[in-house]
C-alpha cells in the first residue's frame, strides 16, 4: 500500500440546518470514516461558525479539535468594522494562541461585501502573516448567489487577489460547469489553489495539474455531506505520477498551513473487503464485473460543448478512462441526442458501438415533438443501430413521463424487454406509478437516485411498489451513506452503479460506491451483476 499521506482540506463538523434525518455531522463519525478511507488528517470548520455566528462556532470547534490530533481547525472570520468581530491584530493573536492554521470567509452567509474597501484590513493582515484563506464558490451567475457553497463570485475573488497578490487562497466547492471561470482566475493569480470535491470534471485532476501544476490542486472531500472515498479515489486512480499525487494528497496543504509535522499513518487494519483493498491501492478491479448504467458520449475528438468544458469525452477517451478502475462496459446516450438533435446524437452513439462493440451499450434518445414516423424511428434505433435502452428525457422535452406522446416508444420497449433511464421530473412519482405497472417488461432505471436522501426516498417509494424499477446512484453530490440507505430499503439487487460520465469523471462515482459500507456481495451486484441481468433480458 502507498505510504502517501492524505490531508482533507475541506470538511465540516457540527449540527447544521436544514438537515436530513439521515445526514451525518458528528466529529466521531468523521474520524471513523477517515480511518476507513485512509485519510490521515482533516481541516475542519464548525457548521455553527458558518450558519450562526463565526466566533461562537469557532469556540465550539475548539472542543471538537481536542478529540483527535488528526484534526486541524479552520476558523470562520469576518471584518471588524461593525463591532461583531475582533480587529485583525487581535484576531491574529487568537489564531496563534489556538494553533489555528487556516481561516474561512463566508460573505454570503454572513452578509458582508467581499471587496477590498470593507475586507481590506483583514485580508492584508492574513497576507502579511501568511495565513491560508479558504473560500467557497467561484461561480458567476446571479441564480447561484444564495447557494451555500457559492460564498464568493468570480469578479469579487479576482479583485481581492489582484489587490493582495501574496495572499494564499484555496477555492472550494467549485463545480464542473465553472471550469472556464476557475481557469481564468488561476491563470491570472498564482497564489490561488483549487480543490475538486464538488467539481469532479472529467480528468479534472490531470487537466488542472497540466494547466497549473499539481502543486496548486489540493485534496478535499466536502465531508460529511459528501463521501470521502469519492474524493480519495479521484487521487488514487488518476494518472499523475507519485510525486504529483503526494503533493495533491497532503504535502501542499501541509506547506500552505505550515504544519509542524504530517499526521501519522494508520496501523494495518483488516476492515473492508477485496474491492475496497484494491481501491485503496488505486488498482483496477479484477474478476469483478463493472458496468456503468448511466453514461453519455461526446462526438469524436470533442473538447467539450459550448457551455461545458468536457475533455476526453468521446468514445476512445471514455474507454481509456474505464481501464483505470476495471470498468467492463458502459450504457451510453449521446449528449447531443438528449440535449438538441436526437438524430445526430444517436449516430454518434451508434458509431461508438461499432468501434467498441464489447464495451458500449446504447440508449436511444427520441424527442416526440420531432418524431413524424414512429415505426421508422424505432426500427432505426433499436434494430438497425441495435440500441437496447430508452432515454426518455423530461429535462429537455418538458414532457411528463406518462404523456401520451411517449406511448409508442414504451409499447415497443415493453415488447423487447428494454431498459429505460428516467431522470427526475417535477412529478416523477405519480408519473412512474402510472407507467411502471403498465409496461412491466421495461426495466425502469431511476437516474440520480443518490443525489440526496430526498431523491432516494422518492425513488424508493416508486421501487417498493414496482418490481421493474431500479435505483441508479450518480450525481456530483456523492451523498455520504445514501447508497447504504437505498440498499437497506430496496436491497442491493435493485441498486445500480452509474457515473454520468464524461460530464463527471467516473472515478469519484466509482469511489463513492466502493468505499460504501455495503458488503462485498452487495457491491458486486451493484457494480455490474444487476445491470448484466437487465441487459440480458432485452430481446434482440
Amino acid at each position: 500500500m502507498s505510504d502517501r499521506i492524505y490531508i482533507d482540506s475541506y470538511a465540516y463538523v457540527g449540527k447544521r440546518g436544514p438537515k436530513d434525518v439521515e445526514a451525518q455531522y458528528e466529529t466521531e463519525v468523521l474520524l471513523d470514516e477517515m480511518e476507513w478511507a485512509g485519510i490521515h488528517g482533516a481541516f475542519i470548520t464548525h457548521s455553527t461558525a458558518k450558519e450562526y455566528d463565526p466566533m461562537y462556532g469557532n469556540r465550539m470547534l475548539t472542543r471538537e479539535l481536542k478529540k483527535s490530533p488528526r484534526l486541524y481547525g479552520v476558523w470562520a472570520v469576518m471584518p471588524h468594522q461593525t463591532g461583531e468581530f475582533p480587529r485583525p491584530g487581535e484576531l491574529i493573536k487568537e489564531l496563534r494562541d489556538n494553533n489555528i492554521k487556516a481561516v474561512r470567509m463566508c460573505p454570503r452567509s454572513h452578509r458582508f461585501p467581499f471587496h477590498v474597501d470593507f475586507c481590506g484590513e483583514l485580508l492584508g493582515a492574513l497576507e502579511e502573516e501568511g495565513i491560508l484563506l479558504m473560500v467557497e464558490g467561484g461561480h458567476l451567475y446571479v441564480n447561484d448567489v444564495l447557494e451555500t457553497t457559492n460564498q464568493v463570485l468570480v469578479n469579487e475573488l479576482d479583485a481581492v487577489l489582484t489587490r493582495f497578490p501574496r495572499l494564499n487562497v484555496l477555492l472550494q466547492g467549485g463545480r464542473w460547469d465553472a471550469t472556464r471561470f476557475i481557469y481564468a482566475l488561476m491563470a491570472k493569480h498564482r497564489n490561488l489553489y483549487v480543490e475538486l470535491s464538488a467539481h469532479q470534471g472529467n480528468r479534472a485532476m490531470e487537466v488542472f495539474s497540466d494547466w497549473f501544476g499539481a502543486g496548486r490542486v489540493l485534496f478535499g472531500t466536502g465531508a460529511l455531506e459528501k463521501s470521502p472515498g469519492a474524493a480519495k479515489s479521484f487521487v488514487d486512480y488518476c494518472t499523475l505520477d507519485e510525486e504529483e499525487k503526494a503533493s495533491v494528497a497532503g504535502l501542499t496543504i501541509a506547506k500552505l498551513a505550515r504544519l509542524d509535522a504530517l499526521p501519522s499513518a494508520y496501523r494495518a487494519s483488516k476492515r473492508g473487503d477485496p474491492i475496497l483493498a484494491l481501491a485503496k491501492e488505486g488498482k483496477p478491479l479484477k474478476d469483478i464485473l463493472v458496468i456503468d448504467s448511466h453514461a453519455h458520449l461526446m462526438h469524436r475528438d470533442a473538447g467539450g460543448t459550448g457551455f461545458i468544458h468536457i475533455p476526453y469525452g468521446d468514445d476512445k477517451g471514455i474507454v481509456e478512462r474505464a481501464k483505470l478502475v476495471g470498468m467492463d462496459a458502459a450504457c451510453i446516450s449521446g449528449f447531443l441526442a438528449v440535449w438538441t438533435d436526437y438524430e445526430e446524437g444517436n449516430k454518434i452513439v451508434h458509431d461508438a458501438m461499432k468501434h467498441y462493440p464489447r464495451f458500449y451499450h446504447g440508449y436511444a434518445a427520441l424527442q416526440p415533438q420531432y418524431v413524424k414516423d414512429w415505426p421508422r424511428e424505432l426500427r432505426k434505433v433499436h434494430v438497425t443501430y441495435g440500441m437496447e435502452g430508452i432515454k426518455a428525457y423530461n429535462p429537455r422535452t418538458y414532457l411528463p413521463y406518462n404523456d401520451k406522446l411517449w406511448e409508442p416508444w414504451y409499447e415497443y420497449g415493453n415488447r423487447m424487454n428494454a431498459y429505460a433511464l428516467i431522470h427526475p421530473s417535477p412529478n416523477v412519482v405519480p408519473e412512474m406509478m402510472d407507467i411502471a405497472p403498465r409496461y412491466p417488461n421495461i426495466s425502469f432505471i431511476m437516474a440520480h437516485s443518490g443525489g440526496s436522501f430526498k431523491d432516494a426516498r422518492l425513488a424508493i417509494e416508486i421501487a417498493l411498489k414496482n418490481p421493474n424499477v431500479y435505483l441508479e446512484i450518480t450525481l456530483t453530490a456523492v451523498t455520504y451513506r445514501v447508497i447504504e440507505f437505498m440498499v437497506n430499503h430496496v436491497g442491493a439487487d435493485r441498486v445500480l452503479f452509474g457515473t454520468d460520465q464524461p460530464m463527471r469523471d467516473p472515478i469519484p462515482q466509482f469511489g463513492w460506491m466502493v468505499y460504501s459500507h455495503c458488503t462485498f456481495e452487495e457491491k458486486k451486484k451493484m457494480l455490474g451483476l444487476n445491470m448484466k441481468k437487465i441487459i440480458r433480458r432485452v430481446k434482440k
